[in-house]
């Protein structure tokens, strides 16, 4: 039975059993709250939640999982000396005593994670036991960085006239600096209209910490405003002219794009700015030849190495829908995001063959906004192949305006002020963990901590 007319009907027998007095003593009508948790666990790697999980249950609602540590209390992550709570990781919503939900395929099981609480109504029903063989076991943590995407200065601010960025971008860095990060990388959208008065501001806030901020161009940052040697002066302090950083191993010869080599890891950020604000013209590129001869260049020079690359576009997926991708959503009435990278284009199919000949790339992008937990729309949204070998593809929400929408939802609700979404990363010897941040809040969204080969 499809699932809104079981709704519909659950809806219409509770009303006629409420008016008549009667006494239900079907799945889903019970005034005992019992209910049965099964967990089929879709691969055998230590740490992955790749599961289907299915609940039969006395009384129908919305059932939350969260994690636990071994002695069932709910799980929280350390954060310098704080303790963040970590948000559920699974909604089930049950109709006539039964629901189930696939988890996204890369969703981690967090270190110190042994047990799993089953709640209704913030009552914990069941607690089940994770297997030992599924318990995470990562080695000592490398180092971490902070990822984030769409600030836009000058864009959203609150009801005292307040610019909400000078706020999120703070917030967010502080949060990065508790958790000792080695830098925060983002996908671009910097300003509202490429002004200057945006740049300068980024460089005030960024140049307070002790870790580098760097970022790519996003398609509000060329916008009619923008000026190359305002980018230059303010932005990315260190990777350009004479005060470059000696971990800056390489600028494009357009002397905006550059490599960062982690001085840890000797991991490689490539920070590629797109140049063209207009979308749907396949001879207006995203990129020029010359940058993609670049990136194939920096990629091909680093193949024994493990290459985070920050753009801002999503590329369609190539399935039948190019709008349903790693960074955008569709609703029941086809809204989605409308500005993907062209498909088709020439840029577009060279970008994506480079991608598909680097398996050990990340291309993390931003655009579209769309807040992590919109993944109940497309369950790659966050992160996946984007239906291709080669590049994981990995979608950051924004930091000052995450968009969310509904199934049958005209267009999209802005959430400036109200939330503010990144990722804090930690980096292991064959493996990152991409822990999704509610920074509004104070706490890891586990539904979006997924674990990914480096």
């Amino acid at each position: 039975m499809p699932l809104t007319i079981m709704k519909l009907l659950a809806s219409f027998l509770a009303f006629v059993f409420s008016i008549f007095n009667i006494s239900a003593d079907i799945p889903g009508f019970s005034d005992s709250k019992e209910s049965t948790t099964s967990i089929q666990y879709l691969n055998d790697e230590k740490g992955s939640m790749d599961a289907i999980i299915t609940i039969n249950t006395t009384t129908d609602g919305n059932y939350k999982l969260y994690w636990a540590d071994e002695n069932n209390n709910m799980l929280t992550f350390a954060l310098n000396d704080k303790e963040l709570p970590f948000s559920e990781f699974a909604i089930v919503t049950t109709y006539y005593g039964e629901g189930s939900v696939d988890l996204p395929d890369y969703t981690a099981i967090p270190d110190g994670a042994e047990n799993i609480l089953v709640t209704l109504d913030g009552e914990t029903l069941e607690i089940l036991e994770i297997p030992e063989e599924k318990i995470a076991d990562r080695e000592d943590k490398i180092y971490s960085y902070g990822a984030l995407s769409d600030l836009h200065f000058n864009r959203y601010f609150n009801g005292n006239g307040e610019d909400i960025a000078n706020m999120t971008f703070t917030v967010a860095l502080d949060f990065f600096d508790d958790a000792d990060v080695s830098l925060v990388a983002m996908s671009g959208d910097i300003a509202y209209d490429g002004e200057l008065e945006s740049f300068m501001m980024f460089n005030e806030i960024s140049s307070q910490y002790d870790f580098p901020v760097y970022t790519s161009t996003g398609n509000h940052d060329i916008r009619k405003e923008y000026k190359k040697e305002n980018w230059l002066a303010y932005m990315n302090p260190g990777a350009y002219g004479e005060n470059r950083s000696e971990d800056v191993i390489n600028v494009a010869d357009n002397g905006m794009d550059f490599v960062y080599q982690e001085p840890v890891s000797g991991d490689i950020f490539v920070f590629l700015c797109q140049t063209s604000n207009n979308y749907g013209i396949p001879y207006n590129s995203l990129l020029q030849p010359s940058q993609l001869n670049w990136l194939e260049e920096q990629l091909n020079a680093h193949k024994d190495k493990s290459v985070y690359i920050f753009f801002h576009t999503m590329l369609g997926s190539t399935n039948e829908n190019p709008f349903i991708t790693t960074g955008n959503v569709m609703n029941n009435l086809g809204w989605a995001y409308p500005l993907i990278y062209t498909p088709g284009a020439n840029d577009e199919i060279r970008l994506r063959n480079i991608l598909r000949e680097n398996k050990n790339a990340t291309f993390f992008n931003g655009h579209s906004h769309w807040a992590y937990h919109m993944q109940c729309l497309n369950p790659e949204l966050n992160i996946s192949k984007n239906g291709e070998d080669g590049a994981t593809y990995v979608h950051i929400s924004s930091v000052s305006c995450p968009r969310t929408t509904g199934d049958y939802q005209i267009l999209w609700s802005s959430n400036d002020s109200v939330m503010s979404e990144g990722y804090l990363i930690e980096v292991y010897e064959d493996t990152m963990v991409l822990y999704g941040v509610d920074f509004t809040n104070g706490r890891i969204l586990a539904y979006a901590t997924y674990e990914s080969a480096k």
